[in-house]
């Protein structure tokens, strides 16, 4: 009788700490290197952003695995113009949360809406469209047009090529390429080719935008990460302020995966960034 007891209180340590090494972190705990008025910030409107004008690099990264290889990025590209952004979205209602990454990564492949994503126009005082015509493409067949990738479909893959126009700077063709883990989605859009406004603003490959997406035990974590590195300096920020306008972008793409996995419409938050 004794050693069933024993085997029993065995059974049920393990158990305990085998289903604690299994439970998500708190986004607090990712994010306690933060200061309290950036993470009071994040409590009260579930985001917050920051321009790297000073060229700090990114001091909003939740602590993770994966943290190294937004920093690879950061390093590599050298941007002149950094926007970092940490968001926090709640879970569906009644969702099923342990494949959550699993039905993102599928979201995630249907660029098409992407289109009619909108950002607040400071110039005009309104909300206005940012992406318009996004669809995907076939690169290697003179950019053919392609319905959304779905499961079980050959081009369902970690790598998708797609045609967007935006509002400012024209048409282009990008690549997103997505890393899905047992613990985070990442997705990554890279510009292949100019970005222009009346003069060239960004060369191909000079534009990244990545979302990084984190399960955690209280919401869903994401961290945004916007480098460009510009062309023409002088004219384009007669035009505009190209800090405010990769942010835009950055919570645009945010907003639309907000939208795709709660089915709603919500527009994008108007903040200030933190100093």
């Amino acid at each position: 009788m004794k050693f069933y007891r024993i085997f029993s209180l065995f059974i049920f340590i393990t158990a305990a700490v085998t289903l604690e090494a299994e439970s998500p972190a708190s986004s607090s705990e990712l994010l306690r290197h933060l200061d309290d008025d950036v993470l009071n910030e994040l409590e009260l409107n579930n985001i917050v952003f920051r321009y790297d004008d000073e060229l700090f690099g990114n001091l909003y990264l939740p602590n993770t695995d994966r943290a190294d290889s937004i920093r690879e990025i950061y390093e590599s590209s050298q941007p002149e113009v950094m926007v970092e952004a940490v968001y926090k979205i709640p879970y569906p209602e009644g969702y099923d949360l342990s494949n959550i990454l699993e039905h993102l990564y599928e979201l995630s492949h249907r660029v098409s809406t992407i289109s009619g994503a909108k950002y607040f126009s400071e110039r005009r005082n309104r909300y206005a469209v940012l992406f318009t015509d996004v669809y995907a493409v076939n690169i290697t067949e003179k950019k053919k047009h392609l319905a959304d990738p779905k499961p079980g479909d050959e081009n369902y893959s970690d790598e998708l090529y797609m045609h967007m126009k935006e509002n400012a700077l024209g048409r282009g063709y990008y690549k997103l390429d997505y890393n899905l883990e047992p613990e985070i989605f990442t997705l990554k859009i890279s510009n292949m080719t100019d970005l222009k406004f009346i003069v060239t603003a960004v060369k191909s490959n000079d534009l990244d935008i990545v979302l990084q997406i984190i399960p955690c035990s209280d919401t869903l974590l994401i961290y945004g990460y916007c480098g460009v590195v510009m062309q023409n300096d002088d004219f384009v920020n007669l035009l505009l302020d190209p800090y405010y306008a990769f942010y835009r972008r950055l919570t645009a793409m945010e907003t639309w995966l907000y939208n795709s996995l709660h089915s709603t419409d919500i527009l994008p938050l108007l903040n200030e960034p933190m100093p």
